[in-house]
């Protein structure tokens, strides 16, 4: 569990139970997060406050006295004035290659904000995070949009007109504000289809946890909007329902954390193996992210063996068509969502079809839901998992060879055996960093992972005559160090200098990054990286260099 602001300043020595009682009152008066509040009361300086943030929400940070460095020139152009100060948020950088945005925020926890920002903002697919005070943004915001070159000493240095954005708690977590982003979204639907006949559904009803829902939902019409999108106007589409999608896994425990990204990701690579053509592909990714919406409960095919509430998984099973009944929904996507409880040998529901009357379609989606659940969720090992499912009795063979291939199920260790190579891997995103090591680990590779430098560092000090490699997330937040830093520090350290380091990254990298890591002789660079063909060439890397 996190430690409250409050706590945590109190257990650094820096503030007295006392002081925080004195600025919780003064909260109540004028509400605003409570390490701010500190922060204005110059009882934590700045460097405080964001190193706490840093390391809280694991994201980078920066001072205001660099902010107050950066030439008055005007902001890319990514965001309205009127939104930056709206949302007191600045465009530190934008990439036109991968469309991913450096956003200034003195709020790195609020994912509704940068899901709501990226529906908002045309061309913006990924936001990264860089936190610093709120009146540092502000600041900013005047200087770079304004041309007022006196905001950092009125705003930062004397405090005046510090106006803290949106009352928070104790807890430094903001408000909650998912709803509005649901109203947000339904207005840009309705703003852009005023000729449609849409229902007044709102987002709440798809994050629903009491009842299954029985109306048409604003996912919905979202989705009726796409037969007549262009392609491009189709991807953001397709962004926004992956979105709202990845909103129902936080709804539940965090056993489900990635579920529904994950289930998509598998989706499509049985896709591939089982030669779908690109239409296809696409109406089952867009079966991938609904596939839970509307669920109370989560069923699999083991639930559809074990017979386990019949009538319920039946009713699930046509919530598809119930859901999306007036909605101009592909026919193909909704005969996966529709079939999606149905088996190969029959024992399905709701019609009990089988063999080739299941699409191919519904089986995948079945079957890389169940696994996840299974492997993920239950935490089942994936060969128990893979030998579970095919005893089952409900996926065509070669379906069950494509899981089988796309896992490496084949090239798992046998319990008694030694790993063969031991690897670290550096990240601070917690999906990528165990979907790597899962991967890693069927490939007999034991694996550590760090989320920080300088655990990494202890590692590989305690580890270095067994480390065969070591994997680094290049984008890394930089807190006292960036991953081409510590490359550095390895490679001027004799004794570390010889294990293998490689760079990975979700994006295209920066020339100046490649030009520097080449400098200093890295063994790989995964740009724009896909996690199995990644783990496959270090391995495969490693015993070429174990030969030489």
């Amino acid at each position: 569990m996190a430690v409250k602001v409050g706590q945590y300043f109190i257990e650094k020595g820096l503030v007295t139970e006392k002081d925080v009682a004195t600025a919780l009152e003064y909260q109540k008066k004028r509400p605003g997060y409570l390490g701010e509040i500190l922060l204005s009361q110059e009882l934590i300086t700045e460097t405080d406050l964001l190193h706490y943030l840093s390391k809280r929400f694991n994201v980078q940070y920066i001072s205001s006295e660099k902010l107050e460095k950066i030439p008055a020139q005007h902001p890319v152009d990514v965001i309205p004035e009127k939104l930056a100060f709206e949302k007191n948020v600045y465009p530190l950088k934008y990439s036109f290659n991968n469309f991913r945005l450096t956003l200034l925020t003195h709020e790195p926890q609020n994912i509704a904000l940068f899901d709501e920002l990226k529906v908002l903002l045309t061309g913006v697919n990924t936001i990264v995070p860089v936190v610093t005070t709120s009146n540092a943004i502000k600041a900013l915001i005047y200087k770079q949009y304004k041309g007022d070159l006196s905001s950092f000493e009125r705003l930062v240095k004397k405090g005046v007109e510090m106006n803290i954005l949106l009352p928070g708690s104790e807890s430094i977590i903001g408000r909650d504000s998912v709803s509005s982003m649901g109203e947000t979204i339904q207005g840009i639907i309705t703003e852009d289809n005023r000729n449609r006949n849409e229902n007044n559904a709102t987002f709440s009803a798809i994050l629903n946890q009491g009842e299954m829902i029985e109306s048409t939902s604003v996912t919905a019409s979202m989705i009726s909007l796409m037969p007549g999108l262009s392609r491009d106007q189709q991807g953001q589409m397709i962004e926004i329902i992956r979105v709202f999608s990845n909103l129902l896994d936080t709804s539940r425990d965090d056993s489900y954390f990635g579920h529904t990204q994950r289930v998509a990701n598998l989706s499509q690579e049985l896709g591939h193996e089982m030669s779908l053509s690109d239409v296809e592909l696409h109406d089952l990714l867009v079966a991938s992210y609904l596939h839970d919406v509307g669920k109370k409960n989560h069923f699999t095919a083991l639930d559809i063996k074990q017979k386990t509430d019949n009538q319920k998984l039946i009713k699930y099973a046509g919530i598809a068509s119930k859901l999306f009944s007036n909605v101009d929904l592909s026919k193909l996507t909704l005969s996966y969502l529709a079939n999606m409880y149905e088996t190969y040998n029959g024992a399905g529901v709701p019609q009990g079809l089988s063999l080739n009357e299941v699409p191919t379609g519904s089986l995948i989606l079945l079957l890389a839901d169940t696994y996840d659940h299974m492997t993920r969720v239950s935490k089942i090992p994936t060969a128990t998992a893979y030998r579970q499912i095919k005893d089952l009795l409900f996926f065509p063979d070669k379906l069950l060879l494509a899981l089988k291939k796309i896992e490496q199920l084949d090239t798992m260790p046998q319990s008694s055996s030694s790993p063969v190579f031991e690897g670290l891997i550096i990240s601070r995103k917690r999906f990528d960093c165990d979907d790597i090591s899962d991967k890693l680990n069927r490939l007999n590779v034991k694996t550590y992972k760090a989320d920080l430098f300088e655990k990494a560092a202890q590692i590989i000090k305690d580890k270095k005559e067994a480390l065969n490699f070591i994997l680094c997330d290049l984008d890394m937040p930089e807190s006292t160090i960036s991953p081409i830093k510590f490359l550095a520090a390895l490679k001027h350290k004799k004794e570390f200098s010889e294990i293998p380091f490689y760079f990975f990254s979700q994006y295209s990298m920066d020339r100046n990054i490649i030009t520097a890591a080449k400098a200093l002789k890295i063994s790989g660079i995964f740009p724009n990286y896909h996690p199995l063909e990644m783990t496959r060439k270090v391995v495969d890397d490693i015993k070429n260099i174990k030969r030489i």
